[in-house]
Formats: structure tokens, C-alpha cells, sequence
């Protein structure tokens, strides 16, 4: 890991990283609109929020923040995702931290995010990163998709 980790790199998010991301949220799933949508979307409302991380000048992962207008100390993680070729590199943990970093600029106090109860990796990672749980939310994506929802004081 120490030598990959040289070589990441983490930036906001640019028009011509749109394809590029949109393959990576689309992901294995096959919905191509969706993905674009999203992407396009959180491109528009957050766009020092949204941050990919680059190795070798190719896209390894990103990651979507957002602070909430309504409580403007509290800051989301929105999604992150990393391609399955630099996964466990260091990519999330470098975009986690560059999110907090600017999440703090912001004077946010606390960053929250979703998790499933049984994607294990996340949960590991995000535990790592100083998160704990907040509470369970049931059905949070409708039912069968229970949800964790994490905390992290900064």
C-alpha cells in the first residue's frame, strides 16, 4: 500500500471525468441512465464536494459530499465508490480524508453517512476513520434495505 499511495491522487471533480465516473457508478448494474443522472445531478449541486481520486491518470474512485441547508453544521458523504481493480490501495481512506478536510473549511462539526448493516468492507473502513454508529434505520431505501447511519465528530 505505501508505494500506490504516492501515486494517488485526489481533486474535485471535472467535466472530463463525467464518462468516467458515470461507468463507475453504473457499475454492474447495467442502468446507465440512473448512473448518468446522479452523476450529472451531484456534478451540479456539489461540485467542490464531489471528488474522484486518480492513479496513473485513471480514475479509481470518487466520492459525493453534501452539506444539508437546513443544518449547515452537519456535513454527508453521499457515496463513495471505488473501482474493484484499487480497491484496498488507500483510494477511499484518501478520499475520506480529503472530504473531512474540506468539510471542516465549511465549519461543519459532524459528518454523517449511510451504510448497509452487511456490506462489511464499508463498515471496516468507515469504523477505521474514526465513524461510529448513530442509529439503525429501517427500510431507509424501502423494505429490505435497512440502513446504519454513521457518525463523525471533526
Amino acid at each position: 500500500m505505501g508505494s500506490i499511495m504516492k501515486q494517488i491522487k485526489v481533486r474535485a471533480i471535472n467535466e472530463a471525468d463525467y464518462s468516467c465516473v458515470c461507468l463507475l457508478e453504473q457499475g454492474s448494474s447495467g442502468a446507465h441512465y440512473q448512473a448518468a443522472v446522479f452523476v450529472r445531478q451531484a456534478m451540479t449541486l456539489w461540485p467542490r464536494l464531489f471528488l474522484v481520486s486518480e492513479v496513473d491518470d485513471q480514475i479509481a474512485g470518487y466520492l459525493v459530499g453534501s452539506i444539508p441547508c437546513d443544518y449547515p453544521s452537519s456535513g454527508w458523504i453521499l457515496r463513495v465508490r471505488v473501482d474493484a481493480a484499487f480497491q484496498r490501495m488507500g483510494v477511499a481512506t484518501m478520499l475520506m480524508c480529503k472530504i473531512e478536510d474540506l468539510m471542516k473549511d465549511y465549519r461543519i462539526n459532524q459528518i454523517l453517512l449511510s451504510c448497509s448493516p452487511v456490506n462489511h468492507g464499508a463498515l471496516a473502513l468507515y469504523y477505521r476513520q474514526g465513524y461510529s454508529d448513530l442509529n439503525r434505520e429501517t427500510a431507509y431505501f424501502g423494505p429490505g434495505e435497512d440502513r446504519l447511519i454513521l457518525r463523525k465528530t471533526i
